[in-house]
């Protein structure tokens, strides 16, 4: 205790002994210091936000923060307004809170304008109010895909018509705005124009375009007969083919030179022509029976006819043959093989020198030619149609799991420990302003405050000694005064010895 009340005396005593420009100074260092710490302290204890909804609609975003201030959650409004964030910590709740009550709805009027019923709507009332609804809720849907930021569906349904002739086929069209960086697909454009086709009555594919936000036109007209989309399904089949083969060979070969010591290329020529043919032949020499009419006719004499005449009879028969006949109807197979083109480059052996160290050496002609053969095989290699294969050997770089195993970016470290740099950053600041701050200028008003207090009295107060009661300092002359202390102490054992040995006695004891 005595200890702590010294150190604080020391300080009081040395900022006293400071001049009043740097105790001010020293007074503002240190609630700027302690401010600093502060607000460190209160920013650390403050809640994380995080998002709870983005791309909002207008709408949305009002009745969003209108339910969180009727529940008192604190929120924070992005400067576009179309996102909103929440205490982390309450993220998932405040979620399904509002999923409940049909929050967010998502741009347009859903089915949920059928909710609301009005006394007096006429047919044509309700039929825009059901071309709004679907509207809607299509939009909702395809907003629900990740590349999709805001989608907007309009519909063209004409009025149902007594003839068929004059009966018009309903159209749609559809304005998709993509997510920064994001691209959609040509199948997912595909999978949008179906959608809408499905959901309304009589549409047809076809007659639903798809345009970006820019103008862009995303989807195209296909013809009924299919073959609009040949070319996606040919460089789909040619590239699932070409996948096979090689997974094929590339397994047959690291059996043989080892895993990952070979990389394999396939390029396949495929035929992808629609052909049908039919053929008809005839058979002379093997004839058929079509059909037989046998016709048999009796005659017989009248009474008054000459006598000794009998009955006669006529029999025809008439045979029909038919050339015998054979049909045969033929389709050739789609993406039939052409050519092949297959390159294989496999790793070299290796060997040790005297040193220790990998050497290269490559591999003999004669194994080469072993794994040509081995590949010609494997995929079915045909001379007459063209096919090449080709197989080198060369020093491979590290492979692709060495550069995985690389030691992660700044970048991923930094990320990995975002939770905690707001606390390793107050740590920081906080060790800093004590080590180069708050402890100098501590030890700096302690020391003085020491030297103070440890400071011997100045001679002319110091005890009365010697046989007559003069003090010391009598013997003195007035020019000492401006002499340092050693210098005066010396003066003051050069005039007067014994006094002052007694006087340094005193002080001993």
């Amino acid at each position: 205790m005595d200890t702590i009340t010294q150190f604080f005396s020391n300080i009081w005593n040395g900022f006293s002994e400071l001049p009043p420009a740097r105790r001010i100074s020293l007074l503002a260092t240190g609630l700027v210091t302690i401010a600093i710490i502060l607000g460190l302290v209160v920013w650390a204890n403050q809640s994380e936000y995080r998002v709870l909804f983005s791309n909002l609609a207008s709408d949305d975003a009002a009745n969003i923060v209108a339910k969180l201030k009727e529940k008192k959650i604190p929120y924070k409004i992005s400067d576009s307004g179309d996102s909103v964030s929440v205490p982390s910590d309450r993220v998932t709740e405040v979620r399904l809170d509002l999923a409940s009550g049909g929050l967010p709805q998502g741009t347009g009027v859903g089915f949920e304008i059928f909710d609301r019923k009005t006394l007096g709507a006429t047919e044509f009332e309700q039929q825009l109010n059901f071309r709004r609804a679907l509207q809607g809720e299509l939009a909702r849907t395809i907003n629900s895909l990740d590349e999709i930021q805001q989608a907007r569906v309009h519909l063209a349904l004409p009025k149902d018509s007594l003839f068929v002739e004059e009966q018009k086929k309903p159209t749609a069209s559809v304005t998709l705005k993509l997510k920064s960086g994001r691209v959609i697909r040509p199948d997912q454009i595909d999978g949008i124009t179906h959608l809408v086709a499905s959901s309304v009555e009589g549409l047809n594919p076809a007659d639903v375009i798809v345009v970006d936000s820019k103008g862009n036109i995303l989807s195209r007209k296909k013809d009924d007969s299919g073959f609009g989309q040949l070319t996606a399904s040919q460089v789909e089949y040619r590239n699932n083919f070409e996948r096979s083969m090689v997974s094929q060979i590339q397994t047959m070969l690291e059996k043989v030179v080892g895993p990952g010591k070979a990389v394999v290329r396939v390029s396949a020529d495929l035929d992808f022509k629609v052909m049908e043919q039919t053929e008809e032949l005839y058979d002379p020499d093997s004839p058929v029976i079509r059909s037989t009419q046998r016709q048999t006719e009796n005659i017989t004499p009248l009474p008054n006819a000459t006598a000794g005449r009998g009955t006669e009879s006529k029999s025809d028969e008439v045979i029909n043959y038919e050339i015998n006949r054979t049909i045969n109807k033929t389709v050739m197979p789609v993406g039939e093989i052409r050519k092949l083109s297959i390159a294989v480059l496999v790793d070299g052996k290796y060997t040790t020198d005297d040193k220790g160290e990998e050497v290269y050496q490559a591999r003999d002609k004669a194994e080469l030619d072993k794994l040509v053969d081995l590949v010609r095989k494997s995929v079915g290699f045909s001379a007459a149609r063209g096919d090449q294969v080709v197989v080198t050997d060369m020093p491979f770089r590290p492979s692709a799991e060495d550069e995985l195993a690389l030691p992660l970016t700044w970048t991923q470290q930094v990320s990995e420990f975002t939770p905690y740099l707001k606390y390793i950053i107050i740590l920081v600041v906080i060790l800093f302003l004590f080590l180069f701050v708050l402890k100098p200028m501590i030890g700096l008003i302690s020391d003085i405050g020491r030297k103070q207090q440890q400071q011997p009295e100045p001679p002319g107060t110091l005890p009365e000694a010697g046989e007559e009661g003069r003090p010391i300092a009598d013997h003195v002359s007035e020019e000492s005064k401006v002499l340092t202390d050693i210098d005066l102490i010396r003066q003051m054992a050069a005039k007067d010895a014994k006094r002052f040995a007694e006087l340094l006695r005193n002080w001993i004891q």
